[in-house]
């Protein structure tokens, strides 16, 4: 029974983290500042509080409020959240989501991608893993160089029949890109796509011109989005202003100066769902629902 089988995947995952020390936590789902992702669309929500309309923002991620717990307790902390992101709905895409986000205290990137292949094995028995630099993926199942500037970038993208628009930016053309590489990307074994451009670090700490950031592909399919995190105030503020600044959002200054507190540590994000699915060697989500959304 599908009902039974989320319990005991759940529970597995719980157990997995709480045997290594993490403390469980939950955190708000309507947040006061929207999450500043430049690839995913925040859901504002209006209420009334007190007579007076207010609006809230559903979170596509608990990395502020968990971050924000770090800087206080110093903790190593995971949580099983509730996630909403607009206009995402697909074979491997839905608006409401399970996330598995955890923070580990003194901990790198490195150290993350090990954990994860310990999970991976409880869950799945996996016994061998890839770890893959994106400049080298781009070369391997792209057959070219990352080109540094954007009108390189669009020669490549022509070259191999890449639809793309005149005024895109270079992250822009990076995802479409990406796209041709993901989707090779963790067939017969794990994939760990690391060491990101700097210009794609999200808050990861980096280092000359690298972030140290991966994500996790299992038969195509992104499942992990991790990160030694960076921990300067100073830092997270200019990226933070920047991301608002391009998509006319408000930004979190408690979150920013959360990071005044905030201890080395390392961060990952895992879709519960995506996981589940593969876990019962399904190819869509709709064959894992309790629920189908676009039906309610």
């Amino acid at each position: 029974m599908l009902l039974e089988k989320w319990d005991e995947f759940i529970n597995r995952i719980r157990s997995f983290f709480r045997r290594r020390g993490y403390l469980e936590v939950s955190t708000p789902v309507l947040l006061n500042f929207p999450n500043l992702d430049s690839n995913v669309e925040s859901i504002p929500v209006k209420v009334r509080l007190k007579g007076d309309e207010k609006t809230f923002w559903l979170q596509t991620s608990p990395e502020y409020s968990m971050k924000k717990l770090l800087s206080r307790y110093k903790r190593d902390i995971f949580q099983i959240a509730k996630v909403f992101r607009d206009g995402e709905l697909g074979r491997l895409h839905r608006i409401e989501f399970h996330m598995l986000e955890w923070y580990r205290v003194g901990a790198d990137y490195t150290s993350l991608i090990e954990e994860i292949k310990e999970l991976l094995r409880e869950l799945f028995g996996f016994g061998d893993f890839e770890e893959i630099g994106v400049e080298e993926a781009f070369k391997k199942y792209l057959g070219a160089e990352l080109p540094p500037e954007e009108e390189e970038f669009k020669r490549v993208l022509k070259d191999r029949g890449i639809h793309y628009e005149e005024d895109e930016d270079w992250e822009t053309l990076f995802y479409r890109a990406f796209i041709e590489v993901e989707r090779k990307l963790g067939f017969g074994r794990p994939t760990f796509l690391k060491d990101f451009p700097e210009r794609l670090s999200a808050l990861a700490k980096v280092k000359g011109s690298t972030a140290e950031r991966f994500e996790l592909f299992i038969r195509g399919v992104e499942l992990a989005n991790g990160w030694t995190e960076e921990t300067d105030p100073k830092e997270v503020r200019r990226r933070l202003e920047a991301e608002a600044r391009k998509r006319n959002l408000p930004v979190d200054e408690e979150f920013i100066r959360a990071h005044e507190e905030m201890p080395p540590c390392a961060g990952c994000s895992i879709g519960v769902d995506r996981l589940f699915m593969l876990w019962l060697g399904k190819d869509s989500l709709e064959d894992v629902e309790l629920f189908n959304y676009e039906h309610l």
